[in-house]
């Protein structure tokens, strides 16, 4: 009888132990979860002895939802699965609430709740710079401003290469770039890409061109040894030569007549401009009539690249009539 009377305390035990053994447990969501356009729900079952169902309901702005499949345990009464849960583009954002049930005959487990977020919009670049397709040198800000409320990261890469300070999740940020990292000079791809909490994903790519190279600035008339005629139109032509197609701004080239002290007599007209290769050929006049020269005077040509490399001025020392003009 005392047998008997432990035998049945010990089958008690283990009946109970696998009664707890039953459990249902909902991974994700998890509370307060944003949710995109795909996204999961992902639940684990111990002590499963049938086929079980499992319904996922998603109230919210759209209204009710529903959702139901049936899983069948493994041998050792488990189930690891999950159910596909998407929204579209047209999905009302917002705060929704899903509740994840699961039943099998004679048996029902707790129903499980989970608060979420529903956020579908992709990321939107508000602005950015630099612009694609420009020229840069030196210590280059990539800055952003973001319409993301939600952000949950934002990185930058310079060709598929990770730079210094390049995550963040803030809505504007600027990220420097040192060019001077780049082992040669030529075609670069800056790429931003932003991923908000609800796993929505947007890239930005901009190609810009490194140049560090100063153009070269070389003066083709009149040279030092040119007579300029008192009272006579007189041409300009200046070649300046950089290290890309394209680099050189007509507005960041400078032509002007100063006086032998440094002094401002004019600024020359140009006539014509146009580019051969990486050579740009400006072309200008001295008009007479609207300027008055003296016995001497310099030339003085500067230029400045679309990256920002300054060129060495130069110079030529002319006379009007007498003699011939000096030059450097």
């Amino acid at each position: 009888m005392r047998l008997q009377r432990l035998l049945s305390g010990f089958a008690f035990v283990l009946l109970a132990g696998f009664a707890s053994a039953q459990t249902f447990n909902v991974t994700a969501p998890t509370e307060g979860a944003y949710l995109g356009q795909t996204n999961e729900v992902k639940f684990t079952i111990r002590g499963a002895e049938q086929e079980v169902r499992v319904r996922v309901k998603v109230t919210g702005p759209i209204g009710v939802t529903e959702k139901e499949e049936r899983f069948s345990p493994n041998v050792d009464g488990e189930i690891d699965k999950s159910i596909q849960l998407n929204f579209s583009e047209s999905t009302p954002e917002g705060n929704y609430v899903v509740e994840v049930s699961a039943t099998e005959p004679g048996k029902t487990y707790t129903t499980i709740t989970r608060n979420v977020v529903i956020d579908v919009t992709k990321p939107k670049f508000l602005t950015f710079s630099p612009l694609p397709n420009t020229f840069q040198s030196g210590i280059v800000p990539i800055r952003v401003r973001l319409d993301e409320p939600n952000v949950e990261e934002w990185r930058v890469q310079v060709n598929n290469q990770d730079i210094p300070n390049n995550t963040g999740t803030t809505q504007e940020f600027v990220v420097n770039w040192d060019t001077s990292l780049v082992l040669n000079d030529g075609s670069q791809t800056i790429t931003i890409k932003v991923k908000d909490k609800a796993t929505n994903e947007s890239t930005q790519n901009i190609t810009v061109t490194v140049d560090r190279v100063p153009p070269v600035i070389t003066i083709q008339y009149p040279r030092q040894d040119s007579d300029i005629q008192p009272g006579a139109d007189f041409p300009v032509v200046v070649d300046i030569v950089d290290g890309a197609q394209g680099s050189v701004d007509v507005t960041g080239i400078d032509v002007v007549l100063r006086s032998l002290s440094g002094n401002f007599i004019a600024r020359v007209t140009r006539t014509s401009y146009r580019t051969i290769g990486n050579t740009v050929r400006w072309s200008g006049r001295v008009r007479s009539g609207r300027v008055t020269l003296p016995s001497q005077f310099k030339l003085v040509i500067t230029a400045v690249d679309r990256a920002g490399n300054v060129a060495t001025p130069q110079e030529v020392v002319l006379s009007s009539g007498r003699g011939r003009g000096r030059g450097r």
